[in-house]
């Protein structure tokens, strides 16, 4: 059936309710001494740095940060290497002592947000710590000239709607004449971001005049009715150019995120293109994190449907069943409030589309009429959310086995915003579902482009897996879903792209031992639950052969 046609640090508290008895809590006071807990008891025996780790991360959007800033932050009178080999030690003694609270791929390293909290305190900031790194002492006296942030009161909740953002004027540096460079590309990045509906972008003309007065951030965001301001410098050199970008919050100033561009100067209108585009790709994700922060910080009695579908996100990209379920109750809550709530609704159908085709269910036929029941009530609501409709290009994919209504709608998203790397992400899975892998991997490198530390990176891997596996290249396709399966080690569901790749390879010793790991997370699983879940899967007639020989092919072993 084709559904569519048509062209700081005094109080991070995360909810912990109904986070599982079996993951420990986690609890700092970075106010005063500094004292980190795990069950009600102090954990002793923590190295200094490993207490500054815990402190910084603790501090950041999302609680996660990359690798080498850790390195360089805690270790920066060491070489690179040995710093990275030092932060590894930390890491593995950090898990020991917290379990899962802690995690790390090859990228990032971060905390659980739903079983961390930091006390509030009114003493100074890591009162009596230092660390015998210069970095860290730069970032700590950094935080301790800062205000303390104020917790977000239940009567300062924003409206329940999407945020909004404001691009201010960005200093140049190293121009012999003011000659407007800077201002073509806080232009061309202001009309970038006003393609996103994830947020709403204050119109240039009043940011201008409002700049014109000399006034602190936050009170410039007051002024404009802005929650986020985005600032940044140009500065050039011969015939290279560097953009620097913060996002701040506009309640007290502080940096949530921010990205250094570095480019050459040939085309000047192709190069404001550029960094439009790459700023515009990687702040959505991080405004994301950071207003997924904003809305935990909301008593969950007060949270809106927006804030509700914003804490159901983190969930939903574990790629788990049960941390899927915790996404529905947050999705059927924020349904509740606002039954109209079209990104709730479109989520919640991408959600049972999920159930469906990684298997979750042992009745995929009663998830995928739950998707549906969902999809048709938001397709009508989506109008122009570029984030809703990408949410439907999935379900109509995974759920509803339509590809032709799938890539109508992700085209359709990326018209409304060329920057959102979901859309990109999705449009590259339903060219390979058709058939076309070598444009799906142009989709998947786009995806990856626009935002390079994406929460579904790893479901960009496994796009990529799907793709060489149909186009022969085995080998390529094996690294992507380790590699996939490193980043995201719950999808346990992935099992069976390693199950049928290796069997394809000949390693039947491997596919076999996956195929194990792949029943073990979905008890009950026969090939009729199997061939009725899935996608369609045309494009790759060989790996379903081995798919649907699954139970034959491990009853032999």
């Amino acid at each position: 059936m084709q559904y569519f046609r048509q062209n700081s640090h005094s109080e991070r508290k995360a909810d912990i309710s109904t986070v599982g008895s079996a993951m420990a809590h986690l609890v700092l006071h970075l106010r005063g001494p500094f004292r980190a807990e795990s069950g009600g008891a102090v954990l002793t025996g923590l190295s200094r740095r490993a207490q500054g780790l815990l402190a910084y991360l603790s501090c950041q959007p999302g609680m996660r940060a990359e690798r080498g800033t850790l390195a360089d932050l805690l270790w920066s009178d060491r070489g690179d290497a040995q710093a990275r080999a030092s932060l590894r030690q930390e890491l593995s003694v950090l898990r020991k002592s917290l379990g899962d609270v802690i995690a790390a791929d090859r990228h990032m390293v971060w905390l659980d947000p739903d079983a961390t909290r930091c006390a509030e305190g009114a003493d100074e900031f890591l009162q009596g710590f230092d660390l015998s790194s210069e970095a860290f002492e730069d970032w700590l006296r950094m935080m301790r000239q800062r205000e303390a942030l104020a917790p977000v009161r239940s009567g300062e909740a924003f409206n329940g709607g999407r945020p909004s953002l404001a691009v201010l004027r960005f200093e140049e540096i190293g121009a012999s004449a003011p000659d407007m460079f800077a201002d073509g590309i806080v232009e061309e990045i202001t009309g970038a971001l006003s393609r996103c509906r994830d947020f709403d972008v204050i119109a240039r003309q009043s940011v201008f005049m409002l700049q014109r007065t000399p006034l602190a951030l936050p009170a410039i965001a007051e002024q404009l009715g802005a929650q986020y301001l985005l600032e940044g410098s140009a500065q050039r050199a011969g015939d290279r150019v560097r953009i620097s970008v913060q996002l701040v919050y506009g309640k007290d100033g502080h940096t949530r995120w921010s990205k250094r561009f570095d480019d050459r100067l040939d085309d000047l209108f192709e190069l404001q293109d550029r960094v439009a585009t790459h700023v515009a790709g990687q702040l959505s994700p991080n405004l994301r994190a950071a207003e997924i922060l904003r809305a935990r910080r909301q008593p969950p009695e007060v949270r809106s449907a927006y804030d509700l579908v914003l804490t159901a996100l983190p969930h939903f990209w574990v790629h788990d069943p049960d941390e899927n379920r915790r996404a529905l109750a947050l999705l059927d809550q924020a349904i509740a409030r606002d039954p109209d709530a079209a990104h709730a609704l479109a989520m919640k159908s991408w959600c049972h589309a999920q159930e469906c085709c990684y298997l979750w269910s042992l009745t995929p036929e009663r998830a995928r009429a739950a998707s549906r029941a969902a999809f048709e009530r938001a397709l009508p609501l989506a109008q122009d959310h570029s984030a809703t409709i990408t949410a439907l290009s999935a379900t109509a994919a995974l759920g509803l086995r339509d590809f032709a209504t799938s890539e109508d709608l992700a085209r359709r998203a990326l018209d409304l915003d060329p920057n959102n790397a979901w859309g990109w992400l999705r449009l590259g899975w339903v060219a390979v579902y058709r058939g076309r892998q070598e444009e799906g991997l142009c989709h998947f490198d786009r995806a990856e482009d626009l935002s390079p530390l994406d929460p579904f990176l790893f479901n960009i891997d496994f796009g990529r897996s799907a793709a060489k596996r149909a186009l022969g290249r085995l080998d390529e396709a094996l690294a992507h879903i380790e590699k996939g399966m490193r980043a995201a080690p719950k999808a346990h569901w992935a099992y069976r792209m390693l199950f049928g790749t290796l069997w394809l390879m000949g390693d039947r010793d491997r596919a076999i031992d996956a195929g194990h790991k792949w029943l073990a997370a979905h008890p009950g699983l026969s090939t009729e639950i199997l061939l009725d879940g899935l996608p369609s899967w045309e494009h790759d007639p060989d790996y379903l052969d081995v798919l649907r020989d699954f139970e034959a092919l491990l009853s032999e072993q």
